[in-house]
């Protein structure tokens, strides 16, 4: 076993041990006595079985047998684990914040604070969060951030320091969905509906206002170039802005398995990168340079959009197997985007079982990187005209890695969302590029601009009445009750053992 997958065991052993503490509790001592004690038991076994000889049960200097090492590594991976477990149980809140946040439930308060993103505006009002919330009365500090949901006018800005007056509630469940934690691990702990608001300083400096400008200049823009839901659909894709998109089209999206095209995620990171790079060698610079622009492109893109942490999660992967592309070690790329996944679980431990986006773009990258290549070896007699082959096989191998999330977050799953991605999917670069186009060229001509973005409006067009034809097969729309975690073990559990006798199999052919 090479160096490298000891480094993916230790990996997934961290990332399981996390798995396992979301779902149970132990008491953290008693983990640090755990791994203290495996620990321990691998110091010692180590120093004994080098320093014996071979003919004694020994390792040796310079003959190790690795059956020989299956105890420390046992011992290892149970260490990782419980290192897992000791960072998701360090992540939960203790009785005493609970109860400190519990207390200010329902009370009627004068509070500060700052606005942390990009407010979301949408049938008729808008959501803000706040950060470095403060009491007005005594400036009392209070833990955690807090969403406000307002009037659409006036419209607050991100980086806006607002004062409001009103009740603040904790969040509720709601549908069987966890809606209360899914809170609690982004540091979100009430919820205020409509309170007295005043602005008490607005944001006008920095280069986040300056980017907070553009965005707003470029989504109106879209605007006047695009009909709707041309537009919506567009900002969405290159601005992150999802809120002029109707609830119907929404809808669509979700039954026929293409919500993830609107949503910035790591096939749009990919898409800004890849494209960056085709051009940048077309006017003849170098693959490196080419490459470092491609990732501040990438860089750029995320500042575009807001910063959402979806977007640097995905962008911090896209990044990772552009790199892995770059040293030509893409074999290596999954062992990357699982130290990524470790890395930001390290970070924040609740996103593993809480957040949806990560769950999701995490498990469709390993599921492109590992399940492609064995689906494409099975089917490499078959011939791949506009890679629409290539294409399937990519949308198969995601939608297989990501199945149950999708079935348990959302509780549905449409048999056409493959075929529907297949004739979507080639068209997202062209509708991405076209918008950005559209913004740069309008920003000079309007009219002009709204004469080169039809064929761009053709492209989106066809999108729709792809997307509006398959939602129309309600047959192949399935509603499912909410899994448990023994599913998620038993399925990806039977899921890795396919992509190892794939590998066995191709191993043996290629003997």
């Amino acid at each position: 076993m090479t160096k490298s997958k000891y480094f993916l065991l230790f990996c997934i052993a961290f990332i399981f041990g996390v798995f396992l503490g979301s779902y149970a509790s132990i008491q953290i001592w008693i983990l640090f006595l755990l791994a203290g004690f495996c620990i321990s038991l691998v110091f010692l076994l180590g120093i004994n079985k080098a320093n014996r000889p071979p003919d004694k049960g020994g390792w040796g200097v310079d003959s190790i047998s690795y059956s020989k090492k299956l105890p420390i590594l046992v011992l290892m991976l149970i260490a990782f684990l419980l290192a897992g477990f000791i960072r998701m149980e360090s992540g939960k809140l203790s009785g005493k914040d609970i109860f400190k946040i519990e207390n200010l439930n329902g009370q009627k308060l004068s509070l500060e604070g700052d606005i942390s993103s990009m407010p979301e505006i949408k049938n008729g009002k808008q959501k803000i969060v706040l950060e470095n919330i403060s009491k007005t009365e005594n400036n009392q500090k209070i833990e955690g951030e807090i969403i406000v949901y307002a009037g659409q006018y006036p419209e607050y800005d991100f980086g806006d320091r607002i004062r409001l007056e009103g009740k603040i509630s904790l969040p509720e469940n709601f549908d069987g969905f966890e809606y209360k934690n899914y809170l609690f691990t982004k540091g979100i702990y009430y919820i205020a509906y409509y309170p007295k608001i005043e602005i008490v300083k607005k944001n006008n400096e920095g280069i986040n206002f300056q980017i907070l400008q553009f965005r707003k200049y470029a989504s109106g823009l879209i605007k006047k170039i695009f009909p709707q839901p041309h537009a919506g659909i567009i900002s969405a894709m290159t601005l992150g802005i999802k809120s002029n998109i109707s609830d119907e089209v929404l809808e669509s999206f979700n039954k026929t398995g293409t919500r993830h095209i609107i949503a910035i995620s790591g096939l749009h990171m990919t898409i800004v990168a890849v494209v960056l790079m085709f051009l940048l060698l077309a006017i003849g610079l170098k693959r490196n340079y080419a490459f470092y622009f491609a990732i501040l492109g990438i860089i750029f893109f995320v500042a575009l959009v807001g910063f959402p942490p979806s977007a640097v999660r995905a962008a911090v992967m896209g990044g990772l197997v552009l790199f892995a592309v770059k040293v030509g070690r893409l074999a290596n790329a999954g062992n990357a985007i699982v130290f990524a996944g470790v890395l930001m679980l390290l970070y924040n431990p609740n996103l593993l079982r809480y957040d949806t986006g990560f769950q999701l773009s995490f498990s469709a990258i390993l599921g492109i990187i590992y399940i492609f290549p064995r689906l494409d070896k099975i089917f490499e007699k078959y011939p791949d005209h506009l890679n629409i082959k290539s294409m399937l096989l990519i949308t198969i191998s995601a939608q297989l890695a990501t199945l149950p999330i999708i079935i348990n977050s959302f509780g549905s799953f449409s048999l056409l969302s493959v075929f529907a991605n297949v004739l979507i999917l080639p068209f997202v670069p062209a509708v991405m590029l076209g918008g950005f186009l559209a913004i740069i060229i309008g920003s000079a001509n309007l009219f002009l601009s709204q004469i080169i973005s039809y064929p761009i409006w053709l492209v989106l067009s066809y999108q729709i009445e792809i997307i509006k034809f398959f939602t129309s097969f309600d047959f192949a729309y399935f509603n499912f009750e909410k899994t448990g975690w023994i599913f998620f073990v038993i399925y990806y559990g039977v899921l890795v053992l396919g992509v190892r006798y794939g590998n066995k199999k191709k191993e043996n052919n290629d003997l």
